[in-house]
């Protein structure tokens, strides 16, 4: 008795430890699902599947879960993680694929996933429940519903030949392809997210924004749409709203792959190299070879951390992926000489070079014509990156110009220009040239016109931005502003051939028929000038 008595005080001077892995969230979640309290059993499954990550059963009780929530999209990631990368003769995770996949109205790949099932598990538990699948799709074909099964067929490679448009750069295809799915298929998350990047690319900012608004109204946890809103936001200079963003970005600790990648190079192009490269990292062994914008997005957050031997290792694996890689080539170059600087290392998976050359009249273009949405939408957030840009020693000048421009107009406030001459303080719009203080007066006039936001920022894109160029590098400026901007918005309604004529646009700008055909006509010699 003497000696338990000694045992029990030695026991007392112990912590014992409450252990809570995967298991317990496991049964928590099991618990909560019985209740039918689906959100809880979410989170406490998501909280099991981070600590055992390559449990099976864990990820496909998430997917379950996740199904009845509606979230079909999330639940099918799920159960192709386990197929692709966990157990591929995991058989019963095509029978979810295929429940999942009617429930979205995809009814090929219902039968697809059903059948897959079928032919590996046929006396499995699901084995009646899919033959129905397959039964009643074959039913709906065959008697009912011919022409919609027709239609949905269609619109799955559709959204597959949208995505192949944006990265080809017909914008406007892939608006018209990603609005009518949007239209049959209103929980297709993907397509929402495409399309905004479609309307952005376009430059029509508003719609962008707002799609992916609406698709955080509908499903607040779509972290592609965060990710894509917040570089949003930070690209039109709205740094408010982009660091509320930023700060949910902060707290998001996804477990899957895709979603780690997608993280990881967002926190890249806002500059958060610490965090680019923490989720970034933490995914590169979940697939053998990854791609080449992953491989130098690790070695340029890596050279931001001050970890050159980590770039180069990572540049050099952008090599084993692409041989002939002349970007990783470069910079190897570069980092081996001695001779690399933060300042020239960026996310864009390009060569420097070939940014300038090949997109540097694109970046221009990009660039005035946000210039113009800040100024014509009259934003006094965007006043800081106007002074930022005006600051750069490599941005134009025609750049910096209007930069200052908006700036003091919108904040009132002075900016300094700095270039190789110097430092040029900017107090007022007359510190600034003819030529830019005229072609901003040509603004003024054109948003008087009978127009919509977005077609005046088409109009000044199409026809007011090359003309300034134009004029700007001889320093010369715009004369007769209202005449200018009358003739431009009849240029422009030619281009889109609009039924507009020059008696109906002379009425509504105040000037002359005859002069707009004068003004026309110095535009058009203008423009087919080439000191570009």
């Amino acid at each position: 008795m003497r000696k338990e008595l000694h045992a029990s005080s030695e026991m007392k001077g112990r912590l014992i430890p409450f252990v809570q892995d995967g298991d317990y969230f496991y049964k928590k979640a099991m618990r909560a699902y019985q209740q039918r309290n689906l959100d809880k059993a979410r989170q406490h499954l998501e909280r099991a599947v981070k600590l055992v990550p390559e449990e099976v059963d864990y990820i496909c009780q998430l997917a379950a879960v996740l199904s009845e929530l509606g979230e079909y999209e999330a639940s099918n990631e799920w159960l192709k993680f386990v197929l692709d990368d966990l157990d591929p003769e995991y058989y019963d995770c095509y029978f979810f694929l295929a429940n999942n996949f009617a429930h979205m109205g995809l009814f090929k790949q219902t039968e697809e996933h059903a059948r897959i099932y079928l032919k590996h598990e046929p006396e499995g538990e699901f084995m009646e429940d899919a033959e129905e699948l397959v039964d009643l799709i074959l039913f709906e074909q065959s008697e009912h519903l011919p022409q919609e099964i027709g239609e949905e067929e269609q619109l799955i490679q559709e959204h597959e030949a949208a995505r192949k448009a944006i990265e080809a750069g017909h914008f406007l295809e892939a608006i018209e392809l990603l609005e009518r799915m949007t239209e049959v298929y209103s929980e297709f998350w993907p397509a929402y997210n495409n399309l905004a990047l479609a309307y952005f690319y376009s430059e029509q900012y508003e719609e962008a924004v707002e799609v992916l608004d609406d698709v955080l109204t509908k499903n607040e946890g779509n972290l592609n749409a965060v990710c894509n809103l917040t570089l949003f936001y930070d690209f039109l200079g709205q740094h408010v709203k982009r660091d509320v963003m930023l700060e949910r970005l902060k707290n998001v600790y996804p477990i899957h792959p895709d979603h780690s990648y997608k993280l990881g190079s967002t926190f890249g192009f806002l500059g958060e190299h610490e965090l680019a490269f923490h989720w970034l990292r933490k995914v590169e062994s979940t697939r053998h070879v990854w791609d080449v914008p992953f491989y130098h997005w690790l070695a340029v957050s890596a050279y931001q951390l001050n970890r050159p031997d980590l770039a180069l290792r990572y540049w050099k694996k952008v090599q084993t992926v692409d041989a002939k890689n002349e970007m990783a080539e470069h910079y190897l170059a570069e980092l081996e000489a001695g001779t690399l600087h933060k300042n020239q290392v960026s996310y864009r998976s390009q060569m420097p070079q070939e940014v300038q050359e090949s997109e540097g009249k694109h970046d221009y273009h990009a660039r005035m014509t946000h210039l113009m949405l800040l100024y014509t939408r009259r934003d006094p957030e965007g006043a800081s990156i106007l002074q930022t840009y005006c600051k750069r020693k490599d941005e134009p000048l025609i750049v910096k110009e209007l930069s200052a421009y908006i700036a003091v107009t919108l904040a009132d406030e002075s900016v300094q220009i700095v270039d190789d001459e110097g430092t040029n303080t900017v107090r007022t719009q007359t510190d600034l040239p003819e030529y830019v203080r005229s072609g901003m007066r040509v603004i003024a006039e054109l948003e008087q016109a009978d127009i919509s936001d977005s077609e005046l920022h088409e109009l000044i894109a199409m026809i007011w931005l090359p003309c300034y160029v134009k004029l700007s590098n001889s320093s010369e400026a715009f004369q007769n502003v209202k005449a200018t901007a009358a003739a431009m918005y009849y240029m422009w309604h030619k281009v889109r051939q609009t039924n507009v004529t020059q008696i109906e646009v002379a009425n509504a700008f105040g000037v002359s028929g005859s002069t707009i055909y004068a003004y026309r006509k110095k535009l058009t010699r203008l423009l087919e000038t080439n000191d570009l």
